[in-house]
C-alpha cells in the first residue's frame, strides 16, 4: 500500500492541522469533519456496534448522525474528503505542506 502513504500521512497531518486552523469552521463542516474522520478510522457505524442515542441526547445524536451520513464512504475516500474539507480552513503557508 505504498500508494496510500501520502493519503495517510496527509490525513494524520489535517488532523492535527485541524485543531489549530479549524476554530472558523462552521457548524454544518464540523459535523462533516467529525463524520469523515471516524469513518476514515473505524468505518461503517454498523459495524462497529454503535446504538442510536436517545434524541435528548444532543451532543451524542449530532456525532451518531454525522458519522452515520458517510456510511458507505471506503475509509480512504474519507480520509480524501476530509484533506480537502480541512483544506479550505488552513492557511496559504499551511496548505503549501499538502502538495
Amino acid at each position: 500500500m505504498v500508494d496510500n502513504f501520502p493519503l495517510a500521512k496527509h490525513f494524520e497531518q489535517a488532523a492535527a492541522d485541524i485543531k489549530t486552523h479549524g476554530k472558523s469552521m462552521n457548524n454544518d463542516d464540523m459535523a462533516k469533519c467529525y463524520g469523515l474522520f471516524k469513518q476514515s478510522n473505524l468505518g461503517d457505524l454498523k459495524d462497529n456496534n454503535v446504538t442510536e442515542p436517545s434524541f435528548y441526547q444532543f451532543t451524542e445524536k449530532g456525532k451518531y448522525n454525522a458519522w452515520k451520513a458517510e456510511e458507505g464512504k471506503s475509509k480512504d475516500q474519507a480520509k480524501q474528503e476530509y484533506v480537502e474539507l480541512c483544506l479550505k480552513y488552513f492557511p496559504d503557508d499551511v496548505k503549501k505542506n499538502y502538495n
